[in-house]
């Protein structure tokens, strides 16, 4: 499985692009423009780093697309500890929004929701025993409140200056979405091969894009408010939503590394590229044969249409003679 290697790739631009991300925020918003690129560069540099690693992931699946194989959830502490960890935050999250001045019903009750289906999902990683099979339906509870979240991020940014503005918190939110999506399909046992390939590469888009976001927004929460002069930057309160948020978003990385890690490498040993059957070779063989005997007779028939014409023009003749 060349997508057990993704890993390689992730690391080296998380390591470019979310380090010149975070040195931006600490050197050019908040330390007098001393960085080497202008804050506008520095995103650049991060965009494009996260879609060259969008398409080497398209690339490595589309090369794994002809290998077969079944993976079931498998026991792993690590990827159970950090599952429950980013389950509690998340639930956390969705109560103290509960209990704020303007609680968002929606989302608040969709949040408590979707992080108690994530808490089972992370003890399916301790005992290695999917029950989600039996209610699938239910696996699709934590896409939809990552889709709530979504949609009110961007609700938020329809409020904000355009120069104040950096979107990558918001996209590193939809590649969660399709790592929960995919993560879903995982669970209820719906297309393994597909659902395995696609979570492994959008667990890796999130792991650069949530990583460095989260770890920046730490940095602001923890920074002077106001930025250097000249630089629209946005203002993060170190509120006990924001830190929850945050932390869980740390540790929804690390979930989504250790579940796709594990998942590729069990593909990767059972991984097979079928190969035509003997009743599928057999039965390509009949077809041939029956072709060539329809062409043979086609040209049997071609071959006795001149002769048959002729013998009726011999026939014409002599019936002409006997009338003279």
């Amino acid at each position: 499985m060349t997508l057990k290697k993704f890993w390689i790739p992730t690391l080296i631009l998380t390591l470019i692009g979310g380090g010149i991300k975070i040195c931006d925020t600490v050197f050019n918003v908040y330390g007098e423009n001393s960085f080497i690129f202008n804050s506008t560069v520095c995103n650049w540099i991060f965009g494009i780093s996260a879609l060259i690693l969008l398409l080497i992931g398209w690339i490595l699946g589309i090369i794994d697309m002809k290998k077969v194989f079944e993976v079931q959830p498998q026991k792993s502490i690590l990827c159970g500890m950090f599952g429950f960890i980013s389950s509690v935050a998340v639930i956390s999250s969705g109560i103290i929004s509960l209990l704020s001045d303007s609680p968002n019903l929606t989302q608040c009750i969709l949040a408590i929701i979707g992080g108690g289906v994530l808490l089972y999902e992370s003890c399916i990683s301790f005992t290695g025993h999917n029950g989600m099979t039996k209610i699938p339906v239910v696996s699709l509870l934590v896409p939809i409140w990552c889709c709530s979240r979504f949609l009110g991020l961007f609700v938020d940014y329809t409020h904000k200056s355009v120069a104040a503005t950096e979107i990558f918190d918001i996209v590193a939110v939809a590649a969660l979405l399709m790592f929960f999506f995919y993560q879903a399909m995982f669970f209820a046992g719906l297309n393994n091969t597909t659902a395995v390939r696609r979570l492994t590469v959008y667990a890796m888009v999130f792991i650069m894009l949530g990583l460095t976001v989260a770890v920046d927004l730490f940095i602001k929460m923890s920074m002077p408010s106001n930025a250097v002069t000249g630089i629209d930057s946005e203002v993060v309160m170190p509120t006990l939503s924001n830190i929850l948020t945050y932390a869980g978003d740390i540790t929804l990385c690390l979930y989504a590394l250790f579940l796709s890690q594990l998942n590729i490498k069990t593909a990767d040993k059972t991984a097979v590229i079928p190969e035509p059957s003997e009743k599928t070779e057999k039965q390509s063989d009949e077809e041939k044969t029956e072709v060539k005997t329809e062409e043979k007779a086609e040209e049997e028939i071609k071959e006795a249409e001149p002769e048959k014409s002729t013998s009726d023009e011999t026939v014409h003749a002599e019936e002409e003679a006997k009338d003279k």
